[in-house]
């Protein structure tokens, strides 16, 4: 059937399916030619790819900011780490360490930021 030869039920090589496959997408109306066997081993192998294809969209959209390598990395920033990461002076998280949900007063005089709730809180406020 590809290139214009019939299709070889004992045909399994991989290249082979690839451009079956490759011309039944450009004329469906081709698949009552291809043989039982060949036809049951396409749809196996369109069943994986549409497994794999299905994660991948259904995967997060990437975020402009850096990325964290999972939420069990979380860690707690200082002042300066945070304000580098957001992008801001070190005075104004201090100024707004109280409205922000990411941040920890540890004690009277040690403020921390979470940087799985920076990452979080930034995914908000960027498009």
């Amino acid at each position: 059937m590809a290139e214009g030869h019939a299709v070889d039920p004992g045909r399994s090589d991989v290249t082979d399916r690839a451009a079956l496959l490759g011309s039944l997408l450009v004329d469906p109306s081709r698949a009552t030619e291809v043989p039982r066997e060949e036809a049951v081993a396409l749809l196996a192998a369109l069943a994986a790819l549409q497994g794999a294809l299905l994660r991948a969209a259904c995967r997060p959209a990437e975020t402009q900011y850096r990325k964290l390598e999972g939420p069990e990395q979380d860690r707690m920033l200082t002042i300066e780490e945070a304000a580098e990461l957001i992008g801001v002076s070190r005075r104004w998280l201090y100024r707004h360490a109280k409205t922000l949900p990411f941040s920890r007063k540890l004690s009277r005089k040690v403020l921390r930021f979470s940087r799985a709730g920076i990452a979080r809180w930034l995914a908000t406020r960027r498009t």
